[in-house]
């Protein structure tokens, strides 16, 4: 039986219908996509919830790749398969230090592939981990663009490739593909898309980025194959569509955050390499920067890029905690009714993974169907009262102190079955699209 997987990131979770067991996915990338944002949610999950995680390197050094991980929890999971050292970085003295000063201070394993430009070296090494480590591991391949690089030749990478997919498969592994999609054939990822579980696009659009399912094998979702647009704050994915915040009041936070420094128009142009008539229309909220830009100007104004995210200085955005009567009422569009009522526990925080409400309904309230049709799980705890549920056609009463856990079902009944308004605690995970 499979067992759901997350990829760290509940909403792309919620897309996907999480990962599996035994999925081997393809990410295709274009260049500032932030793929590497992606890969260390999957690293911090697996790490976390206690399982062996083996990272094969051919484009970054371990020097810098220790230090990008070196922050995360149970690194003695953590097995790094460096191919990069004696691969692209050609046994540099600057990365074969690494062994000599700094390998003894990362928590987790390194181990240096001597010859990765001989593919059959190579595999020996990767049947080496998989015999080593065993079932149930995740495996992460940071570049099959890399192994092309020093391989010099399309069809060994793709040889491997589909070596490797049916043996990881039977490990009942989960295991990350990137590659650079510019960097090959249409035939070569035409047939790596066929033998694959999961295939997934990063796009970049003039600046906007998009995430899009291409294939998700043995699962269904109507929405999964749309282009889902995001950002990159600060290593955090952000999907605007589910709760994520644009910035607002741009150019008017830009021009305080200058002149606050003293620091000219045309001096920030010159220290973020833009043009002085660029940064006035930009004061002027008449243009939009890119993400890249943004995060330049924020390094450059001494401030976090969050601050750019917020409605204002004062903005509920900082709030950590909500007083009762800060709670924020709200209405759902398909349940407009006075005797049911809906407060928001939280503020609008960025990239919530989590929806709280606190839910009343009046004594003798009811309603056929559900509250919404979210799509994701529900948590439901009784504050006080008694409410009775239907669910595939069996009711179920629950008192004060009672909880409930909703998965893919839709209740299709809820009533105030008490002397008294009930109230609970309606928990949404991910949070409903469109907020």
């Amino acid at each position: 039986m499979s067992i759901k997987i997350s990829t760290g990131i509940s909403y792309i979770d919620h897309v996907l219908g999480f990962l599996k067991t035994g999925d081997n996915v393809i990410w295709e990338v274009e260049a500032g996509t932030y793929i590497e944002s992606f890969l260390q949610k999957f690293i911090e999950h697996s790490l976390k919830s206690g399982y062996k995680l083996v990272y094969i390197s051919f484009n970054a050094s371990p020097s810098t790749l220790t230090k990008r991980l070196a922050h995360l929890s149970h690194l003695e999971n953590l097995t790094i398969l460096d191919c990069f050292t004696s691969g692209k970085g050609n046994s540099d003295p600057l990365f074969t230090q690494f062994y000599e000063k700094e390998k003894v201070r990362f928590r987790g394993s390194v181990i240096k592939v001597e010859n990765p430009n001989d593919h059959s070296r190579f595999r020996m090494a990767i049947d080496r981990i998989e015999i080593e480590k065993g079932e149930g591991v995740r495996y992460v391949f940071d570049s099959l663009t890399g192994m092309q690089d020093i391989w010099g030749d399309e069809n060994i990478t793709y040889k491997f490739f589909t070596y490797s997919c049916p043996r990881l498969y039977d490990l009942q592994t989960v295991a990350y593909w990137v590659l650079e999609r510019e960097a090959h054939t249409p035939s070569f990822k035409a047939n790596l898309r066929h033998i694959t579980q999961v295939a997934i696009e990063l796009d970049n659009q003039n600046g906007d980025l998009f995430f899009k399912a291409v294939k998700i094998e043995g699962r269904f979702s109507r929405s999964a194959f749309l282009p889902k647009q995001y950002e990159v704050w600060d290593g955090e994915i952000i999907f605007p569509s589910i709760g994520g915040r644009r910035p607002s009041n741009l150019g008017e936070k830009i021009r305080s955050l200058r002149k606050k420094i003293g620091m000219t128009q045309k001096e920030l142009a010159e220290q973020v390499g833009l043009t002085p008539s660029f940064i006035s229309q930009l004061e002027k909220n008449l243009i939009s920067p890119s993400l890249d830009s943004l995060l330049k100007l924020s390094e450059k104004l001494n401030t976090q890029p969050v601050y750019f995210l917020a409605e204002d200085e004062g903005s509920s955005f900082q709030k950590m905690v909500i007083k009762p009567e800060e709670r924020q009422e709200v209405r759902f569009s398909t349940l407009r009714r006075k005797d049911i009522q809906f407060q928001l526990l939280v503020s609008d925080v960025l990239n919530r993974r989590m929806e709280p409400y606190l839910l009343t309904l009046k004594q003798g309230a009811g309603i056929d169907g559900h509250f919404c049709g979210h799509k994701g799980d529900e948590f439901v705890y009784v504050i006080q009262g008694e409410v009775e549920v239907e669910i595939q056609n069996e009711n179920y009463l629950l008192k004060q102190g009672d909880s409930l856990y909703i998965g893919s079902t839709f209740p299709s009944k809820w009533e105030n079955r008490g002397i008294v308004d009930a109230v609970i605690l309606w928990v949404l995970s991910p949070p409903r699209e469109g907020l």
